[in-house]
């Protein structure tokens, strides 16, 4: 996978240091403002779109016995905070350490029907003594790492969004990626979609990454058992795109 793709399609490849959604004052909604003025994605709902395109296929890691039975502990984790406790409490990046968006997000959560606690979220501090997850995350030679497990319970969703997360590199925010390692298999019924692409059929180990910065993307568990997966956020560094070029849907990834 070449993450040149990515950064060719981001709009801005600088922001000034003192960006901050000024000009999102207007906008009542989120999503209709990273849509105007951030993605470059096409918002043809007609269009037909493949895995190669907007996510890209990474490979996948060998899941230790160690990292599968953390899996019930995850999950009783994830309980303990949810969507709305992330983006409400302290957010580290953002001036006053909360998004200068959050009242357009929530707007946005209501119209989706999901303004209660949907995804859930465990805490990073619950994972960061734990080698065989952060392995998972330091593998990538990511600056500025962020990980989280996200467990998505049955008949939660989480809406069609665009990420914001210009600000974790504002000089170049082209090099900002996310990561996504799939913990468990796929049952019948979970899914996540990449702009007009539905992927379904993960193994557990399988992991892909998607061009943050500009698709829209979805998930929702129509099963009736637990989805988790790692997400990996950080800015890319040269080790980072030599990993990423001598990656494909074939590739075994070997943890040290």
């Amino acid at each position: 996978m070449d993450p040149k793709i990515y950064e060719e399609r981001a709009r801005h490849k600088s922001l000034p240091l003192d960006f901050q959604y000024q000009d999102a004052v207007e906008y009542k909604s989120n999503w209709d403002y990273i849509k105007d003025k951030l993605s470059n994605y096409h918002f043809d709902k007609w269009r037909d779109e493949s895995e190669g395109e907007w996510w890209h296929k990474l490979g996948k890691f060998s899941i230790s016995d160690e990292l599968r039975n953390l899996i019930p502990q995850f999950e009783e984790e994830s309980k303990k905070i949810g969507w709305f406790d992330v983006t409400s409490t302290y957010h580290p990046g953002f001036p006053g350490g909360k998004s200068p968006m959050l009242e357009q997000e929530h707007y946005d959560r209501e119209l989706s029907g999901i303004s209660g606690e949907y995804t859930q979220v465990v805490p990073e501090p619950a994972m960061v003594n734990i080698p065989a997850i952060q392995n998972l995350g330091t593998y990538w030679k990511l600056k500025r790492l962020r990980t989280r497990v996200h467990v998505q319970f049955p008949g939660q969703m989480f809406a069609l969004h665009i990420d914001k997360l210009w600000h974790r590199n504002l000089h170049d925010p082209a090099k900002i990626i996310r990561i996504v390692v799939n913990l468990q298999d796929y049952e019948p019924g979970q899914l996540m979609i990449y702009g007009n692409s539905i992927l379904t059929q993960w193994r557990e180990g399988d992991v892909h990454c998607f061009d943050t910065l500009n698709v829209p993307h979805a998930t929702a568990n129509l099963s009736s058992k637990p989805r988790a997966i790692m997400v990996i956020t950080g800015v890319r560094t040269e080790e980072t795109d030599l990993i990423l070029k001598n990656s494909n849907k074939d590739t075994l990834h070997q943890l040290g």
